[in-house]
């Protein structure tokens, strides 16, 4: 799972992913399942020549995941 939001927020976003209620979902933390991704990296991924051709899977290359240290 990705949240999306502006680029200033990414402090927030993580922030806010890490509050003791998205620690007891499931499937596990919401902090270890999900990760950010910015305005200007979305808007970046979606200037790439052949996005419709593309898998899920280059989400990855724009995404970013909360730190191991910060757990």
């Amino acid at each position: 799972m990705h949240i999306v939001a502006s680029d200033n927020r990414q402090e927030k976003v993580f922030q806010e992913i890490q509050r003791p209620v998205f620690s007891l979902l499931e499937k596990g933390p919401l902090c270890k399942s999900c990760s950010y991704i910015s305005y200007s990296n979305l808007k970046g991924l979606s200037k790439q020549k052949y996005l419709d051709r593309m898998t899920g899977a280059v989400l990855d290359d724009y995404a970013e995941l909360l730190q191991s240290s910060i757990l």
